[in-house]
């Protein structure tokens, strides 16, 4: 029986209320759920932050390869789309905190989604911790303070505290707070100041021609390794979109918003991101100084704009730093919450609980902010390539979740045991696209880990999976198989 054959021909299958959906996969509300359409569609925002992730990354890009890297962002949005097309459907399908954790666990088994949980965990944390670790340079340089391992260690430190504080105060402000700056920030002053930068660099005050975006920096023996290791700002920056789906729980109407909310959010960050990379490249007077400054983009802001201008941009990106780390905390906390819920993780106990009175999953925000900050000591005085070696295993960890929920799906799809039709359907066209979306991130965990210089992430990431290992086959198999953990027997796809 094929996935069609399970569904309803157009009809979408409508629960009696978001508390109904979530008692009938086996769990007992006890999260707030207070987030409505824009809360969902800010919250993938906030956890792609593009412009964030174009201020962490931009530099490593243009110095791998050239100007020429801009094209990568149009290769990996086509990539992404095809992920993100097979996450809506089941964000729609199955709308659980611990988003892939749970679909894979419902699709397949428990232990399968064991090990596609744990790869969540490998890409909020150091996801969020890359975002911190990139606004510190950004804030010091604006304050004209000496960037140092030390100095950008304490902003970090005084940045996760803050933004812990925030999340365990409650889902209800950190999305306020994400609203206001997916409005304000993400939406309107990235695409003023994007507008501003396209306008400058090809019409009143330009310094390069068209062609600048094709020229690369290495000879063509390096030039497909280069071009390839380039691509790192996209394959970052273009995930997250699916952070709605994991706070589904706190979500209204999650069945038909969550799926919208993801699929809006990568269209707007495919979009925004392409033409601010454009702009930035477009206005470079200077590649050698460029790349030599110790901020490239503070370098380009100001060579284009202005001091007055940098600033303005600057404070933007930070802002957008903060709120992208804030909500990618409260995510990672969500996915660790699910994962102890169902008592797959040491101490579950404890991290699954959740705080009567902000209704926050208090715990698991506490052990997510210590990783972040080990995660930080470590890249900073163990790795000469700190921001590299984060964003990589935040990426890789994206990528290993895609790849291994595409895995699922198929599966579960030629079993005739994917859940019925909701709002969000891709119909007669489902199987392409999820085949496409595979070959796609297996490319990509190819690109993170096969290169010379990504050995060092392959590496910290394998150690990572070894201790994942390491408690399923002492411990974790076990409960399984004796029923003491996994996903509940009654909550059995609907």
């Amino acid at each position: 029986m094929t996935d069609d054959q399970m569904s309803r021909p157009r009809e979408a299958v409508t629960p009696a209320s978001d508390e109904e959906e979530l008692r009938a996969f086996g769990y007992e509300p006890q999260l707030e759920r207070s987030m409505g359409a824009w809360s969902s569609f800010s919250i993938s925002i906030s956890c792609m932050c593009v412009t964030a992730g174009v201020f962490t990354t931009f530099a490593y890009s243009l110095g791998m390869v050239g100007p020429v890297f801009v094209w990568t962002w149009l290769i990996v949005s086509i990539g992404q789309l095809l992920v993100a097309l097979v996450l809506a459907e089941l964000a729609g399908r199955m709308p659980i905190s611990g988003y892939a954790y749970q679909w894979t666990s419902r699709l397949i088994n428990s232990h399968y989604g064991w090990f596609v949980g744990w790869a969540g965990l490998m890409a909020f944390i150091p996801g969020f911790t890359g975002l911190n670790f990139g606004l510190a340079p950004v804030l010091l340089n604006r304050l004209g303070i000496e960037i140092t391992t030390t100095s950008t260690v304490v902003v970090v430190l005084i940045v996760l505290v803050s933004q812990l504080a925030i999340n365990l105060a409650g889902v209800r402000i950190a999305s306020r707070i994400n609203n206001a700056v997916a409005f304000a920030v993400e939406i309107g002053l990235s695409i003023i100041l994007t507008t501003i930068l396209l306008v400058v660099g090809f019409v009143t005050n330009p310094v390069q021609n068209v062609s600048f975006l094709t020229t690369t920096t290495v000879g063509d023996s390096g030039f497909a390794t280069a071009i390839l290791l380039s691509g790192l700002l996209a394959m970052w920056v273009l995930t997250g979109f699916e952070g709605a789906a994991d706070l589904a729980e706190e979500t209204k109407m999650a069945t038909r918003h969550v799926p919208k909310a993801v699929i809006r959010a990568l269209l707007f960050a495919i979009i925004v991101g392409f033409l601010m990379i454009v702009g930035l490249t477009i206005n470079i007077d200077n590649l050698v100084d460029t790349n030599a400054s110790d901020v490239p983009v503070s370098h380009i802001l100001n060579t284009a704009l202005g001091s007055t201008g940098a600033a303005i941009f600057e404070s933007v990106a930070i802002i957008a730093l903060y709120a992208g780390g804030l909500a990618n905390m409260a995510a990672a906390s969500r996915l660790m919450f699910s994962l102890s819920r169902d008592n797959m993780l040491p101490a579950s106990s404890a991290l699954k609980k959740v705080s009567p009175t902000t209704k926050s999953p208090s715990t698991a925000l506490l052990v997510v902010a210590s990783f972040s900050l080990a995660l930080v000591l470590l890249g900073s005085y163990g790795s000469s390539e700190a921001m590299a070696l984060i964003v990589g295993m935040a990426a890789l960890g994206y990528y290993t979740v895609y790849g291994l929920t595409v895995i699922a799906v198929l599966i579960a799809s030629r079993n005739g045991s994917l859940p019925k039709r909701t709002n969000f359907d891709l119909g007669r066209y489902a199987e392409v696209v999820r085949v496409a979306a595979l070959l796609w991130t297996i490319f990509v965990v190819g690109c993170l880990t096969v290169p010379a210089l990504n050995h060092q992430t392959a590496l910290t990431a394998g150690v990572f999976f070894v201790l994942a290992g390491i408690w399923y086959m002492t411990i974790l198999r076990n409960r399984i198989n004796r029923e003491q953990a996994g996903v509940p027997q009654g909550g059995a796809i609907r």
